[in-house]
């Protein structure tokens, strides 16, 4: 056998089943000889999927390093250890910066397995045919051409182009997100069919859930189905809001701590002060300039953030999505088993008789004739099995099982008293299933499939006095109330049957039509209330589904996804361009039908928008849009695949999961950001000290010492840092939309931080001036007092960060730890400037009582002036929801 080079963009699932044996150049009946797959797994190489050599333990390492914040501290260690001495500082800093190293390396180690995991999806083994007989060879071994034997619980070893199909069913959920097993055809599809519709092919990576049957390989390797999204998986991961921000943070915060150290040695300098000392005391300020704890503070908050998420079902695979997941402002959701409980249901029945009836009526009605026969039907034509595991099989004809078995019929014992006899099992064309079964002297046939295919085999249908003549009126009536189902997302399955004396040739005529079940994969009772409280966090909720529009807009509806919006399917999504996409992606409600490249188009129209978005998914095709999704969220019963492209796993699947962990990440920002602005707000103030104490009091001397600097950051930037990251979540987080504020150093909290930072110094400076001028101290007890009020002043401003527009004495401290942090460090200091070994290591000196009301009310100035200004700020410019503080 010779082989033809083959056009693989070829649309195969367009053409006869001969046509595509000739593309291929196989032979249907024989398969491939031995040696002619040989050659052509030497032409196009193993079946299996491609994957780019990873960036190896030691990239990983030294990118762990790539930060500019930890640069700084690493400069920050080396000068405070060789230049200043200060040996327990630079400890603490390196103590830092390994443990951030070791938590990054650990995260970006597990994401890499990703490919690898989707290449662990190819089958083990597969059974094709070679020179005519079975064979049994591993997956990787597949060739274009060969013929593929297919039964149920195989999974398929490569993309293939169906040649038989005896009842054969794939579960194509992991490929497609179709909820439900995908019956094969033969039969062409037209070109340019989407790959969840295309009902002659199977595909790599999925399962044969029923049936059996046979298939030529069309694509094999990176050119299957799978191969093209691991091509989507491996592009490259977005920052999350918060990596971009802290990356922000460090560049201005390296900036303006060496425009500090520059100004505060310059003006030593004119003051003629010692040149070594001022460059210590310059180098110092640039060293406590930094909030070398901002890391440690953030490491410990998210990690506790990760801790209570878990306990909410929600497991964190990165840190940074915490926080991330917080700042969502889009949530594309999928459909199955995360708004829905991915069980299907009847949800409702209409009997031929013209009577309806709904699940629960069902339940408690008294069974007469009609609901009867629609219970022994039901229980009969089924293939479910029922096991001490619980029910097997289908889960459509589990639902029509569990519907009848108990309130209506007892259905093992009407299956015991009335064999089957024999069967026509359902197809494609037929669209229905029959059983035959002894009913005493007689037989009874039992028909279950599509309403528009048992009606045209009935004459009759059943009502409460018993079998009656079927007119056209009657049919077209029952076709309409099937029409009307099926338009309310239900799925419609109807039931018949006859009583003969003997089967005479066709068992499928003159049916006795019973009714029609719609059935429905309903919503989890907790997804309404949990997609409203998203709204009113300023959140929008999209379904992203690759099921069929009509069933993805019932749900929609029931969860008011479509007001005023409209519904893309994705054959019409690849035809908008991404400027078109971009432009109307905010008047779309619900995506159905959409394939893994859809999905990823839909994250970059969202993010082209300037919005921060979360993506959910649990399937193989859902692994590309969860890696470019700001925030990827997969399902805890979903694809490994999937949860190691993921930031987020919710072990129960479920969409409220998602919404209490947006309200966890927005109090976790929240205390990220007081954490921001007070260690910056302190920063400032001690700049201003050295800046406009350096001049005023130039013939004093030095306002603070090198080390006094570095003790005041390690007194106050470390417990009470601390402690405000772990601060109980404020009321109101999600009464309002995300913040618009994401930058924490935009302009405004510039200027805020720069007036508070210039507060917090007066009081310092202001003791200085009473204890030197008034008081007549010498100099070193006056940068003593000053020292001290510096950092009382510090930590009574942790108590103001928690409320950036109320007043501190409006909102209630919940938090021990702060109230701890703050007694500590005041205690720890205290001791520290009145024990002769810390006024050695400070340079301190000891004060009379009197002096410390001063130092006291030096800090409690300052405080209650930034507490009016805040009341008064809010006042006037009406910035003060809830959720901004």
């Amino acid at each position: 056998m010779t082989s033809t080079d083959v056009d693989l963009r070829l649309p195969v699932y367009a053409l006869e089943v001969a046509e595509v044996a000739a593309a291929v150049d196989s032979d249907l009946q024989t398969g491939l000889t031995e040696a002619e797959a040989s050659r052509r797994l030497e032409r196009d190489g193993p079946n299996e999927i491609a994957t780019e050599e990873g960036p190896g333990t030691l990239r990983l390492l030294l990118r762990q390093f790539a930060d500019l914040l930890t640069w700084i501290l690493i400069g920050a260690a080396v000068i405070s250890g060789l230049l200043l001495g200060d040996l327990l500082e630079a400890t603490v800093i390196m103590a830092i910066v390994i443990l951030n190293t070791v938590i990054g390396f650990t995260q970006e180690m597990g994401a890499e397995t990703a490919l690898a995991e989707l290449k662990e999806l190819a089958a083990p083994r597969a059974a094709v045919l070679r020179s005519g007989r079975p064979r049994q060879i591993p997956a990787d071994e597949v060739v274009l051409g060969d013929v593929l034997e297919l039964a149920a619980g195989d999974q398929v070893a490569a993309d293939a182009r169906v040649v038989e199909s005896f009842r054969l069913t794939v579960d194509e959920s992991a490929l497609t997100g179709e909820s439900l097993p995908v019956a094969k055809t033969v039969a062409p599809v037209d070109a340019g069919t989407g790959v969840a519709d295309r009902r002659n092919m199977v595909h790599a990576g999925t399962v044969v859930a029923g049936g059996r049957g046979t298939a030529v390989v069309t694509a094999v390797g990176q050119k299957t189905e799978m191969g093209a999204i691991a091509e989507l998986l491996g592009e490259e991961e977005p920052d999350t809001p918060l990596q971009l921000e802290l990356a922000r943070t460090g560049r201005r915060i390296a900036a303006f701590a060496g425009l500090a150290a520059i100004g505060v040695f310059t003006v030593g300098t004119l003051n003629g002060w010692e040149l070594e000392s001022m460059f210590l005391t310059a180098v110092a300020l640039a060293v406590a300039a930094i909030p070398e704890g901002l890391p440690a503070v953030t490491t410990i908050t998210l990690a506790r953030g990760v801790r209570e998420m878990a306990a909410e079902h929600a497991i964190v695979r990165r840190l940074t999505a915490v926080e991330a997941l917080g700042a969502a402002e889009v949530i594309c959701t999928d459909k199955t088993g995360t708004l829905t409980r991915n069980e299907m249901r009847v949800h409702e029945v209409a009997f031929a008789s013209g009577r309806r009836r709904s699940r629960e009526a069902l339940a408690t009605d008294r069974v007469d004739s009609e609901v009867g026969w629609y219970g022994t039907v039901n229980a009969l034509c089924n293939d479910v099995r029922e096991t001490d595991r619980g029910l097997i099989g289908d889960a459509t004809e589990i639902a029509l099982f569990e519907s009848v078995d108990g309130p209506i019929v007892d259905a093992s014992a009407i299956r015991n008293r009335h064999p089957r006899i024999d069967e026509l099992a359902f197809d494609s064309d037929r669209k229905r299933m029959t059983t035959v079964h002894r009913w005493g002297e007689e037989v009874l046939i039992a028909t279950k499939g599509a309403p528009e295919r048992i009606l045209e085999r009935c004459t009759q249908r059943l009502t409460p006095d018993g079998p009656q003549p079927l007119h056209r009126d009657d049919a077209a009536e029952l076709l309409a109330q099937a029409t009307e189902m099926a338009g309310r997302g239900l799925r419609t399955l109807a039931m018949a049957y006859r009583l003969v004396e003997m089967t005479d040739g066709d068992p499928e005529r003159d049916l006795v039509f019973v009714a029609i079940a719609g059935m429905s994969d309903e919503l989890r009772e907790e997804v309404p209330p949990a997609v409203d409280a998203a709204r009113r966090a300023g959140i929008e909720v999209v379904m992203v589904t690759g099921d069929h529009a009509v069933t993805a807009c019932s749900i929609g509806d029931e969860l008011r996804m479509i007001d005023g919006r409209s519904v893309v399917s994705g054959s019409d999504l690849s035809s908008m361009s991404p400027d078109e996409l971009e432009r109307d992606i905010d008047t779309i409600g619900v995506f159905a039908r959409v394939e893994p490249a859809d999905k990823v188009a839909i994250v970059d129209a969202w993010q082209a928008r300037g919005r921060i978005v979360a993506m959910t998914g649990d399937g193989v095709n859902d692994a590309p849009a969860l890696r470019r999704a700001d925030i990827g969220v997969s399902m805890g019963s979903g694809t490994e695949v999937s949860k190691q492209a993921s930031d987020v796993v919710l072990a129960d699947d479920n969409f409220a999961t998602i919404v209490r962990a947006v309200e966890r990440g927005r109090a976790i920002f929240s205390n990220l950001r007081q954490v921001v602005y007070f260690l910056l707000a302190a920063n400032i103030s001690e700049i201003f000290v050295m800046l406009i104490g350096s001049v005023v009091f130039a013939s004093f001397g030095e306002p603070l010492l090198a080390v006094q600097l570095l003790w005041v950051n390690l007194v106050t930037d470390g417990l009470p840092a601390l402690a405000l990251g772990i601060d109980p979540p404020a009321p109101g987080l999600m009464d309002g939309p995300i913040r618009s504020d994401r930058n924490m150093l935009a302009r405004a909290h510039q200027i805020r931080l720069l007036w508070q930072g210039a507060l917090l110094a007066a009081g310092p400076l202001l003791v200085f001036a009473w204890s030197a001028h008034v008081r007549q101290d010498p100099w070193e007890v006056a940068r003593t007092l000053g020292f001290t009020t510096l950092v009382i002043v510090q930590l009574f401003h942790a108590l103001s960060v928690r409320a950036q527009h109320r007043s501190v004495f409006r909102t209630p401290i919940r938090n021990r730890w702060l109230v701890g942090a703050l007694v500590g460090s005041a205690a720890i200091h205290a001791i520290a400037v009145q024990t002769e070994l810390g006024q050695q290591l400070l340079r301190s000196e000891a004060t009379d009582l009197a002096a410390w009301w001063t130092v006291l009310v030096g800090a409690i100035g300052p405080f209650l002036v930034i507490d009016a200004a805040k009341v008064w700020i809010r006042r006037h410019r009406g910035n003060g929801s809830a959720s901004s503080d």
